[in-house]
């Protein structure tokens, strides 16, 4: 045993104190973690002001008028009021309130700017069109704008309008352009069957509903289904990424060993399943570091961001049994292709299967998110090289699974892991110590068998 332990704390030390794994492990989450604290600033809008001239080219005349009224400087204030209290309207009781303030200062900020000053010239002849978009490709005016009569009918294929862009807007001042000008087809059409707007959409609002879900615990939340469905996204990436990034140690290091002849020395001194036992135990302690770092991270943006009790305590122990369950899997494959090649390239062949068989729960996450106990999301349970990474996003996606499936399911996912790793050290016995070729799929298939 103490031969493995030094041998595991080689393995850790070696990946550990590299400059590519101080970046990835420690620089990097704290980076991330500052970053999210000071994007909200970083991300602050100042947008340009939009100042120029428009020209509207409009047959009938009603529309002309309507895109005069439109650009008064009070209305576009009155407008943008308008804007910021129905978004904070829509963002009450559906994000946190550290989030909610967030992006209401981002939106106050930018519907603060100054209001655009935006001199109109108006045109009943469409041969005008032709002269206004000289002038604008020649910087002269904004913007053209083409109506025509059709478009106040509201039917399905005469619902648009042409717009001619100077170059150089920003996408801000685009979107106040067309904003005003659709909003001036809606007014003229309002005032030719005598509508009030604002009546209107205030009546065609739906109500927000505020969700509170009442705990057994007693302690109610107002939940947001959004974040319930992403929040098992970031456990399945948190477990597949510092499992698969340290599976990828583990093959790359016992290549380089066994190229390097390192592997010799070391096997004079232990056995082959003394080494692999201790590299596998060294890597996943590398992954545990990974997994722990990164999990603080999120932890901590989740509780500054006001969805700290969507990652109750119960969900990070299991997060911990699926890793070790998921590591055990990862690190018995690739410690077995790693013995079976001579040269990092030849192990691409073998990790093509591989690598879709472990990230084929990445393209399923949506689906077993939002029906954790479909038959689907069951059945991948059942499969060992899955059964880790549906089962993170069960427990993670809903209150409670069934007691039984998660013993069952582990029972099954531990038993493959004995399957591999007794299948991955009848492997690393006899690879090991080949040198100059890879073996092949029938050569693995010996091995396998050999007593």
């Amino acid at each position: 045993m103490a031969r493995v332990t030094e041998i595991a704390v080689r393995e850790f030390r070696t990946t550990v104190l590299t400059k590519a794994f101080l970046l990835a492990a420690i620089i990097l989450p704290v980076v991330f973690w500052v970053l999210a604290l000071a994007l909200p600033f970083l991300l602050q809008p100042s947008p340009k002001p939009l100042e120029g001239a428009l020209a509207v080219v409009d047959v009938d005349g009603r529309l002309a008028a309507a895109v005069v009224v439109e650009f008064d400087g009070d209305r576009l204030v009155r407008e943008r009021n308008r804007r910021l209290a129905e978004m904070q309207r829509r963002l009450q009781g559906v994000l946190p309130e550290p989030m909610r303030e967030m992006l209401e200062r981002q939106a106050r900020s930018m519907f603060e700017a100054p209001a655009p000053l935006v001199g109109v010239e108006t045109s009943s002849d469409p041969a005008a069109v032709e002269s206004f978009r000289r002038r604008v490709r020649a910087g002269e005016l904004l913007a053209c704008v083409r109506y025509e009569s059709s478009v106040l009918s509201a039917a399905e294929d005469t619902n648009r309008f042409e717009l001619f862009l100077r170059e150089g807007l920003t996408r801000q001042q685009v979107d106040d352009l067309q904003g005003a000008l659709g909003r001036a087809v809606v007014s003229a059409r309002a005032a030719t069957v005598g509508l009030d707007v604002a009546h209107a959409r205030a009546v065609l609002a739906p109500p927000v509903s505020v969700s509170t879900t009442l705990r057994g615990d007693g302690v109610d939340v107002q939940e947001n289904q959004l974040a319930k469905v992403f929040v098992p996204l970031a456990f399945m990436l948190l477990l597949w990424s510092s499992v698969w990034v340290t599976g990828n140690y583990l093959l790359t290091s016992t290549i380089e060993e066994k190229s390097n002849r390192v592997i010799e020395v070391l096997l004079s001194a232990v056995s082959p399943l003394e080494l692999l036992a201790g590299k596998v135990i060294g890597q996943c302690a590398v992954g545990a570091l990974m997994l722990g770092m990164y999990s603080s991270v999120g932890l901590s943006a989740a509780s500054s961001l006001g969805y700290a009790h969507l990652v109750p305590p119960d969900k990070l122990v299991y997060l911990g049994i699926y890793f070790l369950m998921a590591f055990l899997m990862v690190a018995a494959t690739m410690a077995a292709i790693g013995a079976a090649v001579s040269e990092l390239r030849d192990a691409q062949t073998l990790l093509g299967p591989v690598t879709i068989v472990f990230t084929l729960p990445l393209f399923t996450w949506f689906f077993v998110t939002e029906n954790p106990d479909s038959t689907f999301a069951r059945v991948i349970s059942y499969i060992p090289p899955m059964t880790p990474f549906a089962m993170v996003l069960r427990v993670a996606s809903v209150e409670s699974v069934p007691g039984w499936e998660i013993v069952l399911t582990s029972l099954v996912g531990f038993g493959g892991v004995l399957g591999m790793v007794w299948a991955a050290a009848r492997i690393f016995r006899v690879g090991i110590l080949l040198t100059g070729k890879s073996a092949t799929p029938a050569e693995l298939w010996k091995w396998l068998r050999r007593p």
